[in-house]
């Protein structure tokens, strides 16, 4: 049985907005009693730049046996004895890292790879030869169990966190704030800026970094800030309808926002993807538009009828957070691997 972990991420859990991953993570194994080491990639000391040429010096041209990275997680992983290791998405560490630390604890090392396919980089996730993949997208899995030798590869979805992404009680403040027919909390990237160019009619609010070069008319309704934690329930609450535009990489998956929305009680509007149905009814927990039309037309009849809204957004809170927890994913990952 897997009773202590040692748990390898790229956050640091003492970031002030604190809602990451990594910390979703950590809080679900201490509700499951799993003692638990956290050790960030990025947690200071060398800076991450002179870490990343020492990495290149080690990997590509074989100048170092290993890095100061590479020693200090070793110790920190052999000091915890741990039952397994966890490591977070898969291209933050190298298979050099990955073979030391194996060996200073004898424990198996599993990966849960949290991102799609376009975030494979050096493609170390299959060069490190992890006993456990766990890839939250089904097109991964299928190409991996295809085309690599690593022993076991398995979907997990990613999650929401009940502590943090839950419905809170607005008030005026919030509303004047966040209230809106539409919004997004994400990164502005292009191709999600070309979908939301064509809602400019609507009372819209987008929360989350512009590119520095997007010269588009979506800036008048940008922020230019993030929202994490309340903010980004109160957001989700305070507005009619909530945009989720899947990455294109996308293929087989959905993105945390998809579980983050549903869990705080937001309506949500998601481009389509054949994994929606894995893991809600699209019509009554979710809505989905296959094309910019349908968008438009679901956005209109939406604002329209807001009982009709309001129940999804209720009955899609309710799913995520009976079944699409971190402690659920982390018990059908530790089912396996037990």
């Amino acid at each position: 049985m897997i009773k202590k972990i040692f748990f390898i991420g790229g956050a640091s859990l003492s970031s002030i907005d604190n809602d990451t991953m990594e910390a979703h993570i950590v809080s679900a194994l201490n509700i499951l009693n799993i003692e638990t080491t956290y050790f960030p990639i990025f947690h200071g000391g060398i800076p991450d730049r002179i870490n990343r040429y020492l990495e290149i010096a080690s990997t590509d041209y074989g100048l170092l046996h290993s890095t100061p990275l590479e020693r200090s997680l070793c110790k920190a992983a052999k000091a915890s004895n741990p039952d397994l290791i966890l490591v977070l998405l898969g291209n933050y560490t190298t298979p050099s890292i990955i073979n030391s630390v194996r060996e200073a604890t004898g424990a198996p090392v599993a990966c849960w790879c949290q991102d799609h396919m376009g975030t494979m980089g050096r493609q170390y996730i299959i060069s490190s030869k992890f006993d456990y993949v766990f890839a939250k997208d089904q097109f991964m899995v299928d190409l991996f169990r295809r085309y690599t030798n690593i022993p076991e590869v398995h979907y997990l979805a990613e999650a929401c966190n009940p502590q943090v992404h839950t419905p809170v009680k607005t008030n005026q403040k919030d509303l004047d704030k966040y209230g809106c027919d539409v919004t997004t909390a994400a990164t502005l990237y292009y191709y999600r800026a070309e979908i939301l160019e064509t809602l400019t009619e609507y009372n819209m609010r987008i929360w989350g970094p512009i590119p520095k070069f997007y010269s588009g008319p979506l800036h008048k309704f940008s922020t230019g800030q993030s929202v994490y934690m309340r903010e980004k329930s109160a957001c989700f609450n305070s507005s009619k309808i909530v945009i989720n535009t899947l990455f294109p990489m996308e293929f087989g998956g959905l993105n945390a926002r998809a579980f983050e929305i549903a869990g705080c009680g937001g309506f949500q509007l998601i481009s389509h993807s054949d994994a929606i149905s894995k893991h809600f009814i699209p019509g009554k927990e979710i809505e989905t538009f296959f094309d910019l039309e349908e968008l438009k037309d679901k956005i209109n009849y939406y604002l329209a009828h807001d009982d009709e809204r309001q129940a999804i957004a209720e009955a899609g809170r309710k799913r995520a957070h009976e079944e699409h927890t971190y402690e659920h994913r982390l018990k059908q990952m530790l089912d396996i691997i037990n």
